[in-house]
């Protein structure tokens, strides 16, 4: 029978096969909080009526976390052993893992299959996210609303010209909507 020329490019050190799996669970942990950072930002930087309600109310996403993940792999273990220029034996233990293809061309019995089991659950946001702010859109509404939203979120402001009446239009915010300020930054609010 003709060997595979692909068996060996799958056969793979066993410590490798592991630490891929750790880092694909945290591969997806970065894209979920990157996600919520995401939708964090669009809530007070979009205008849109849903938006500005959530805003109102102080909405925050809420963040999640893979505690766990489990995988069962069906493979095929082989020992190598090679002598290394320092003349030092050095032993490796390769995993293939097993399919169809696998078990028809090599004969190989195995029961059982591929499982993944993840669990999300909901957890505080880090700590640091509670001594940040993120920079509500503002233009485009009377500056009296603006400060009865920046003072419910609790953000301390500036209004620019300082002489403003609360039916002034905002124009602009420094920094910009959808920033991250740390908590006692003081935001412009411009007229």
């Amino acid at each position: 029978m003709a060997e595979n020329p692909f068996t060996k490019v799958l056969a793979t050190p066993l410590g490798d096969m592991i630490a891929e799996m750790g880092i694909g669970v945290a591969q997806a942990q970065y894209a979920i909080d990157a996600k919520t950072i995401e939708n964090l930002k669009q809530i007070y930087s979009l205008d849109d009526e849903l938006l500005k309600e959530m805003r109102r109310i102080g909405y925050r996403p809420t963040w999640y976390v893979i505690p766990e993940a489990e995988a069962e792999i069906s493979m095929a273990l082989t020992v190598q052993q090679s002598i290394g220029s320092d003349r030092k034996v050095k032993t490796e233990i390769k995993g293939t893992t097993v399919d169809a293809s696998y078990q028809n061309q090599y004969d190989f019995k195995i029961e059982g299959a591929s499982k993944l089991k993840l669990t999300f659950r909901p957890v505080p946001a880090p700590l640091e996210i509670d001594n940040m702010q993120v920079v509500p859109l503002l233009s485009g509404i009377p500056l009296g609303e603006a400060k009865v939203l920046l003072e419910k979120i609790g953000i301390e402001f500036k209004v620019a010209p300082a002489n403003a009446k609360d039916s002034a239009i905002v124009s602009s915010t420094k920094p910009v909507a959808g920033a991250f300020i740390d908590a006692g930054n003081v935001v412009t609010v411009g007229v």
